[in-house]
């Protein structure tokens, strides 16, 4: 369909967002049970929790524009699952694994806030209040899970460095 308005735009950005919602809802559970530190699992259920809600957000939105959802794929989600597919190719250990499903939630998060940036201002531009605040309220929560991502990662980070020096394999790692 083409896109001849900034509403349709915006409607088409909330439909891309809410395929991305549902790629990083059936993520989520694997990313959980691949964790192994209690944290991590925990910053994930959360996170599922939290995606679940994002999605009702997105559809409360559709409703208040009076609009339904076109079907489509968000190819930047798609990829981002492509990326941690790929990670299970190369046959990481568990801890690496780890790893690598937080940096790419951190890359999802990124993205995510970038989008609900976007849309947020979107629809405050055309005057979409009610959905703007909704938008808001999802991006502040991104915002927060990306700095738990972020302080998590670089937690294991420090936990894996530590071991490598009490292995007496610092100077490989380096």
């Amino acid at each position: 369909m083409p896109l001849g308005s900034p509403r349709e735009l915006f409607v088409h950005e909330l439909a891309d967002m809410l395929s991305a919602e549902h790629i990083i809802a059936r993520v989520l559970p694997e990313l959980r049970k691949e964790a192994l530190h209690p944290e991590v699992k925990k910053a994930f259920t959360e996170h599922e929790t939290e995606t679940k809600e994002h999605i009702k957000r997105l559809n409360q939105a559709f409703k208040l524009l009076g609009e339904k959802p076109e079907e489509t794929t968000c190819h930047a989600a798609e990829g981002l699952k492509e990326e941690h597919d790929a990670l299970h190719e190369e046959q990481p250990t568990p801890q690496v694994l780890e790893m690598g499903n937080l940096g790419g939630a951190a890359k999802t998060e990124h993205y995510e806030i970038a989008s609900y940036t976007a849309a947020a201002q979107m629809a405050t531009d055309l005057g979409e209040r009610e959905v703007a605040s909704l938008l808001k309220a999802t991006l502040a929560e991104e915002k927060a899970m990306a700095k738990r991502v972020d302080a998590l990662a670089k937690q294991l980070g420090q936990e894996a460095k530590r071991a490598i020096k009490v292995n007496g394999r610092a100077k490989t790692a380096a």
